[in-house]
């Protein structure tokens, strides 16, 4: 135990060397900034990929790790080994195949509250479970990715649990499914209903001066479909004659299409008196309170007198046939699995699969059957494309290669990287909530501050290098000194197995480091195996060299087998440590 603070100290340095370089504000208002980078003239067809040999074929343990922490949650050894010698397109094309695992059958089953609604924290806890548990992999990552996009956010409101997990299916359910039939499940949600303030909407009143409200109206453009100007289909802004950014719409849009989103309530016996099972059921349409007027948006207008649940599919068709939608999902799906910045003519290869609906891999392998708008042949495009699996030093764009990995997605690797068992969130008492400061991850599903998610995807990083790159780094929006502080002390205990269980003596989330404690006696074969584990091998020579100096400065008493036990079991949580919390380990590549 005297050696452990000599690690805490070195972990906390190599932490700080990135954390500290992220530190210093960022680009804030409502408006997300615009991407980084060159502006092309556009149009054209998308030009070819890379030429590359033997394109996602995966040779060796660094290119199958690689790959499991782009498309999954990183793996084990073993999961390492059985992608070696396989193709890319086989395991992503099985993963599409796979049945949903869903989230609202357990909690309805779980123990109630005396108000009827699961107790309290039982979705937090049964989510970190079902996303370490579920076998559908690529559709849980795609759906927290997509839960970044379509933000709902229950942070000021936790007791209506069933309502968030029917939210939290209709992402799983629709992940590879059609954006077109993701984006009307969402609008008839009672949590983006309530969370956004269409909930019981009704139309505007002249005598009271009553106006629709204009929120989701707001947000569904702005943040969900297809951004604030027009684009590119490489998601650079469109410019007009005078060299300036073409806005798509204006106020009078908004109040246009907010008249399309009145007369929604749960469903019950009248609009005001939902159903006590209103929580995890479609919004239904009341007539009595939709606006009959005119609504006139983005060029479409609907006749005066149409009825509400026609008004809002023409809206969403509307909306959905915009040509901003295919490069402003396919942008940020892109940030959210390979690259934090990706390069414009890889924004454009996954934006043509979303216009398409259509995407044909490397071996030929297609991808996508629901015509435009197709998320699986989109997610296939973003993990399939030439460029990801071009090598280092030949890769187009080499600065725009890359992926800040955000704490939750190092969390989920360390989970299954050393297979951790004995899975139960509810005796963790740190994960309850883990945006705590001093001590929290940083991040936790589902509850971003804002609609706007935890970081803003045109983010870019002042006072740093990628920053004067002009390099959009969203996920450093939310590193600064405390919060790099209290990454380090969540990772640190739950590294060296020391959490916080509601139930002591039950020991939870214990990772297997049996084959690290091999290694103990070469403790450069031992920071090797980490690094290839946790850094697909792309740890530097001097940092390498860091933690090696680190672990030899740990003594082993071999007084007794059993003292002897634990001072080899803490040369390997701290070496854990050490790279979970180096700057290696927060770039995936």
């Amino acid at each position: 135990m005297n050696a452990q603070p000599k690690a805490l100290r070195a972990s906390i340095a190599l932490l700080l060397t990135v954390s500290l370089a992220a530190c210093g504000g960022g680009s804030g208002g409502d408006v997300a900034p615009l991407p980084a980078g060159p502006v092309p003239s556009g149009g054209g067809s998308s030009p070819p990929p890379p030429s590359v040999e033997s394109v996602s074929f995966i040779n060796d343990s660094v290119e199958a790790n690689r790959f499991l922490v782009r498309a999954a949650w990183g793996g084990s050894q073993t999961d390492i080994d059985a992608l070696i010698n396989t193709e890319a397109e086989t395991w992503v094309a099985a993963e599409i195949q796979k049945p949903a695992t869903l989230t609202l059958p357990d909690i309805l089953a779980a123990p109630r509250a005396s108000n009827g609604q699961a107790e309290f924290n039982t979705l937090t806890y049964q989510y970190w479970d079902h996303i370490v548990t579920a076998d559908d992999e690529l559709r849980q990552r795609m759906a927290f990715a997509l839960s970044q996009i379509f933000v709902h956010s229950d942070i000021t409101n936790q007791s209506r649990q069933f309502r968030r997990a029917y939210y939290q299916d209709i992402l799983i359910r629709n992940a590879f499914g059609n954006y077109r039939d993701l984006i009307e499940e969402i609008t008839y949600s009672p949590a983006m209903a309530i969370w956004l303030t269409y909930w019981q909407n009704q139309k505007g009143d002249d005598r009271t001066g009553r106006m629709p409200d204009e929120n989701y109206a707001r947000e569904i453009l702005q943040l969900f479909s297809i951004g604030v100007v027009e684009l590119n289909m490489d998601g650079s802004p469109k410019l007009d004659g005078q060299g300036r950014q073409i806005e798509i719409y204006d106020n009078e849009d908004i109040v246009g299409l907010a008249k399309v989103f009145t007369g929604l309530t749960g469903k019950g016996d009248s609009f005001f008196r939902p159903d006590d099972d209103y929580d995890y059921n479609p919004l239904v349409m009341y007539e009595g309170f939709h606006s009959p007027l005119e609504k006139t948006f983005l060029g479409t207008t609907i006749p005066a007198g149409t009825p509400g649940d026609e008004s809002i599919g023409l809206a969403l068709d509307a909306i959905f046939e915009h040509p901003n939608v295919a490069p402003f999902i396919a942008r940020q799906l892109i940030q959210r699995f390979t690259a934090s910045s990706p390069s414009p003519d890889y924004v454009e290869r996954v934006a043509t699969a979303f216009e398409t609906g259509t995407f044909i891999a490397p071996n030929g392998t297609q991808f996508g059957s629901t015509g435009r708008g197709d998320l699986a042949a989109t997610i296939a495009a973003v993990l399939l494309d030439e460029s990801v699996y071009a090598p280092d030093s030949t890769a187009p764009g080499l600065s725009q290669r890359g992926k800040i990995r955000e704490p939750i997605l190092r969390f989920m690797h360390w989970v299954n990287a050393f297979d951790v068992q004995n899975i139960d969130a509810a005796s963790e008492v740190r994960l309850r909530s883990t945006i705590d400061p001093v001590t929290g991850l940083g991040q936790h599903p589902f509850r971003s501050p804002s609609v706007f998610n935890f970081y803003r995807p045109g983010y870019i990083a002042p006072g740093t290098l990628s920053g004067e790159a002009g390099l959009t780094t969203p996920e450093l929006q939310i590193v600064n000194d405390s919060s790099a502080i209290g990454y380090f002390n969540f990772m640190t205990d739950f590294a060296f197995d020391r959490g916080f269980e509601n139930q002591d003596p039950i020991r939870t989330y214990l990772a297997d480091y049996s084959d690290e404690l091999l290694l103990v006696d070469d403790l450069p074969a031992l920071v090797d195996h980490l690094d290839m584990l946790l850094t697909s091998g792309r740890m530097p020579d001097e940092e390498i060299a860091s933690i090696i100096n680190v672990l030899e400065a740990l003594p082993i008493n071999t007084s007794t087998p059993e003292r002897e036990e634990t001072d080899r079991l803490q040369i390997v949580q701290t070496a854990v440590s050490l790279v979970l919390n180096s700057p290696s380990y927060t770039v995936a590549w």
